[in-house]
């Protein structure tokens, strides 16, 4: 998305969290990373958290969304949850940035 270095957060306990919620994230953690760094959709909430998401057409679940919601706290991101989803007409929000095709 931008050239800026950007630190992504992800702690233990959050982790802990996804895989506990949604347990078919466990296996693309690095994913989660990747969908942060380089989404295709990036869709600002209400509250003012942000969703990137990004299509995984090759997944053990099948082609899927990869969603991941975070904050942005000074120079950090800080992830809040992440999910798959089939439909990224499910995404709500504002779409503030979508990757040129």
């Amino acid at each position: 998305m931008d050239d800026e270095v950007t630190k992504i957060g992800l702690s233990k306990g959050v982790l802990d969290h996804i895989v506990a919620r949604h347990s078919e994230v466990k296996a693309y953690t690095n994913k989660i990373f990747e969908t942060v760094q380089d989404p295709d959709i990036l869709v600002k909430r209400v509250r003012g958290e942000l969703k990137a998401s990004r299509f995984y057409p090759d997944l053990h679940v099948g082609p899927k969304y990869l969603v991941v919601v975070y904050r942005e706290l000074h120079e950090e991101k800080l992830i809040i949850t992440a999910h798959f989803t089939p439909d990224a007409a499910k995404v709500k929000g504002g779409v503030i940035w979508r990757k040129l095709q």
